[in-house]
């Protein structure tokens, strides 16, 4: 039995492969995190509909059927969203307690990571924050699945739970 745990969200699929990578390196359990109402899968649309509207709007998001007092150690990976986390990630953030948790947190971006670190902490305060990373990717057309973050940055975090 692992004592990780693995908890993302991805749009693009970025924060799902690293995800993914994660599972593998530390032998640990995995729970994808979903809106109850599916987002388009038109990015643009997702652009348009989110950009100019007021991102402390609740989205409402899946079921959770993990028990999350088996784990010491949490993974958090999400999406930067108009320079905070997901919604998404922070539904879940405020319905679930990770209290006394070690964690460690990142956000995919194709740009600029914003606020996003900074929002993981002020959601999770009686946790033990242990890293932190600024998961980058490409924001050219057609390889935007490319990470400039390095694999050995990558390696470096997930250590910081050993």
């Amino acid at each position: 039995m692992t004592d990780t745990l693995v908890i993302y969200y991805s749009f693009t699929g970025n924060a799902k492969k690293i995800a993914n990578y994660v599972k593998e390196k530390k032998n640990a359990d995995i729970l994808e995190l979903e809106p109850k109402t599916p987002f388009s899968s038109s990015y643009d649309e997702v652009v348009d509909e989110w950009q100019n509207n007021d991102i402390k709007r609740d989205v409402e998001i899946k079921d959770v059927n993990v028990d999350l007092s088996k784990y010491k150690n949490i993974v958090l990976i999400t999406c930067t969203w108009w320079y905070g986390i997901s919604p998404v990630m922070k539904r879940f953030l405020k319905e679930y307690d990770l209290s006394g948790k070690n964690i460690i947190t990142a956000s995919t971006n194709a740009g600029w990571i914003g606020h996003s670190l900074k929002d993981y902490e002020a959601l999770l305060k009686d946790s033990n924050i242990k890293g932190e990373l600024n998961l980058r990717f490409s924001s050219g057309e057609g390889n935007r699945d490319e990470m400039i973050t390095s694999i050995k940055d990558v390696d470096d975090w997930i250590k910081k739970l050993d």
